[in-house]
Formats: structure tokens, C-alpha cells, sequence
């Protein structure tokens, strides 16, 4: 075996940082990663790896560190795709590709896990089994690129699965973990409402359809705030209403778009149920006729116990006790992994990555400190070491 993890992030620190910037500075949407994924596995080919892909997969791919090859397969997933954001930044690695930016640390996932499988193939680590680094498309867009990979075959053979993403609250020197779930269920809501229109002048002869979609808003708010116990996370909430053209017309039609997160899948049906008894309240207050659909967008994201005490015991040997969290709190966010979880156990982590001004992701002028991705890449070697050691 060749140099431990930390003296070879000692020579090859550029390198990482350099490759995090080219990601950085060349955004991509969803499943339109055509030159992140061109870049990422032209490192990989050029270092010796046998890049898998195919039609299903669309811009994904993955290659396997191979220690033996009768051993067990061990997945680390990185997301590749960007978000439609401009980005605000005077940094010399800025996104150039206008409206698009890493507003969400996908770079800096793909920098890791690149990074690691440099350093495994460079030092020839041994292993009893194989390493598959999983490069997966689209996270961000709903029902997400996982599904696209599994499709595509990337976790066939493939025995439990290891996932992170950065974490602006926390400092760039620590990780996090988290016991059972670690991000929301969510579910995409539409809800349509339509009446007679008229004129604003005499809403008492029409149906006042705005009228009623705040009557709707604010019951749905009260009704899964008060009905529901206060021990179990529940999000409900809407990004856009469409509805009316001018002032003096009530309109006919309007809809509102939403998501609903909860940690606890079971809720679901009771959550449906006071969405619809909400509902008909409304429609016989109001006379609105109400329809409402939800489109299934992700399943949360449940760590799988054995799995998370090998990232706490990894975390704590390479980069201390101190530095090592465990979170009290899930993410009423969605992410995909989820996915995965539903067909090979699985755990999911936190890389702390405050760089002294965002505190959290998706924002126009998010960014990270690099030191995050030395602090990850140590934990992740280190993870690796104690997965095929159990």
C-alpha cells in the first residue's frame, strides 16, 4: 500500500481544489451534466478506471476500485447537476455558463469522490472487495437521476451504499451524523380550484376564488399544525400561485403548488385524509369546486444503524471526537439517495463546509470552504477501511 489518505492530500491539495474549481466554474442541469461528466471521466480513464455508462444512466456513469474481485461491493454517490441561479460571486472560479450555478455543493460532492478514487488507485489500496464510485445526474429534479442509475444497472451486485453533502451551519474541520431518518419524505402538491368569475365589484354574485385559496392556505396550515403531534415534523407549504390577469376580474381558475415533507412515513394517510377534509370545509364556505393531486416526488431518507456506527467510528479516528456531531434534527429537505436506500441498506452524512458567510445552500452567493473536501475525503477513507474491516 502507498501513502496514508493525509499525506497524500498533502501532495496532491491543488489537485483537488483545482478540480473543484473546473466543477465549480462549468455548471450543468440536470441530466444536462454533458461536460462534467466528459471531464470527470476522462481523470478517471486516464488513471486507469473502466468507465461503465449506458442509455439509462443518461449522463451518469460509475467505475469500480477493485482490491478482489470475489469480495462485496461498497457504493459511494456523489450528484453531479447545478441549479438555475445566477450566480453572485467575484471569485476567479465563478460559473460561467450564465443563470446556472453549484448553489447546492455538488461540485464539491464530485470533487470527493473523484479525489478518492485518484488516491485508491494511485496507492493501490488493498481492499477484500471492491469500491463502486457512483456519479449520478439530475438530483435536483424531481423524481431525481437515482431512479436513472438503478435503472441503468449502477448498484447491481452492489451490497450497502455511503452518501454526504455538505452542511453550511457547521464548520469545514467537522462531520455530522444522524441516527434513523436524516431527510423528509416530499411530495409535489397542485391544487386546483375553480368557480364563476365576475366582476370585483359584486364578488357576491361570482366565486371569489382568491378569497377562498387564502380561506384554503391558512386552514391547511392550522388543520396539520393542530391535528398532528407536535413530536413528528410536518411541512407544508406552497412556491406559486396562478391565477387572474387584471385587478377588476375575479377569476374562474386559479392553482397553487406546493410540497408536503414529513419524516415519518406512515403519516401519509392521515396527512391526505385532513388535506381533503380541509378541502370540502372550503369549497362548502366558499362554493369553489376543489381538486387536489400530489405528485409522489422522493421517499425520505432512513440511515441504516450498523452503517451510521461505522461513519461515527471512522469520523473519530481520522478527524477527532471533537470534530465528530451528532445531529438532534432531520432535513425537512428532499434528496434522492432515498432511492437507493429502498433497494440496499444504506447511510447518509453531513460535511460541515462554512466558508464565513453562507449558512445555507441554494442561495446566489453560496460557497464553501475548500477545507471541507480534506476533512470528507479523510473520513471517507477511513469509512472504506472500517466497512470491509466489519
Amino acid at each position: 500500500m502507498g501513502q496514508s489518505i493525509s499525506s497524500w492530500l498533502t501532495t496532491n491539495r491543488q489537485l483537488v481544489i483545482d478540480l473543484r474549481r473546473w466543477l465549480h466554474q462549468h455548471p450543468e442541469l440536470g441530466f444536462e451534466e454533458l461536460e462534467t461528466s466528459k471531464y470527470l471521466k476522462k481523470i478517471l480513464s486516464d488513471k486507469g478506471y473502466n468507465i461503465i455508462e449506458n442509455d439509462s444512466m443518461k449522463t451518469g456513469f460509475y467505475c469500480d476500485y477493485i482490491g478482489d474481485e470475489k469480495g462485496s461491493t461498497l457504493a459511494l454517490r456523489t450528484d453531479m447537476d447545478a441549479l438555475a441561479i445566477d450566480e453572485k460571486s467575484n471569485k476567479e472560479y465563478k460559473s460561467v455558463n450564465k443563470g446556472i450555478m453549484h448553489a447546492c455543493g455538488h461540485d464539491v460532492h464530485m470533487s470527493i469522490v473523484a479525489a478518492l478514487a485518484i488516491y485508491f488507485m494511485e496507492n493501490k489500496v488493498d481492499i477484500p472487495g471492491k469500491v463502486r464510485f457512483l456519479f449520478q445526474p439530475a438530483e435536483e429534479k424531481a423524481p431525481g437521476g437515482a431512479l436513472s442509475m438503478i435503472e441503468g444497472g449502477a448498484i447491481e451486485g452492489v451490497s450497502h451504499i455511503f452518501g454526504s453533502h455538505v452542511f453550511p451551519k457547521m464548520d469545514a474541520d467537522k462531520v455530522a451524523i444522524k441516527y434513523g431518518p436524516i431527510a423528509a419524505t416530499v411530495e409535489l402538491i397542485e391544487i386546483t380550484l375553480k368557480g364563476m368569475g365576475g366582476h370585483t365589484s359584486r364578488p357576491n354574485e361570482s366565486v371569489d376564488l382568491i378569497w377562498a385559496q387564502s380561506q384554503l392556505v391558512q386552514m391547511l396550515e392550522q388543520t396539520l399544525n393542530h391535528s398532528i403531534d407536535q413530536q413528528e415534523p410536518v411541512v407544508l407549504a406552497f412556491g406559486k400561485i396562478e391565477g387572474g390577469s387584471v385587478h377588476n376580474v375575479l377569476p374562474d381558475s386559479v392553482k397553487l403548488y406546493g410540497t408536503l415533507r414529513y419524516l415519518n412515513p406512515d403519516l401519509q394517510d392521515t396527512l391526505h385524509r385532513k388535506i381533503s377534509d380541509s378541502i370540502d370545509n372550503v369549497s362548502s364556505l366558499s362554493k369553489a369546486e376543489i381538486d387536489w393531486k400530489s405528485d409522489y416526488a422522493c421517499p425520505g431518507v432512513v440511515n441504516n444503524k450498523e452503517l451510521v456506527d461505522i461513519i461515527y467510528k471512522s469520523a473519530q479516528e481520522s478527524i477527532g471526537e471533537q470534530n465528530t456531531k451528532i445531529l438532534d434534527i432531520s432535513s425537512m429537505g428532499g434528496e434522492d439517495f432515498a432511492y437507493y436506500l429502498q433497494k440496499i441498506p444504506g447511510a447518509y452524512f453531513r460535511i460541515g463546509s462554512y466558508d464565513g458567510n453562507s449558512r445555507d445552500i441554494h442561495t446566489s452567493d453560496f460557497d464553501v470552504s475548500e477545507e471541507c473536501m480534506f476533512t470528507a475525503l479523510k473520513v471517507y477513507a477511513s469509512i472504506v477501511e472500517n466497512y470491509f474491516k466489519s
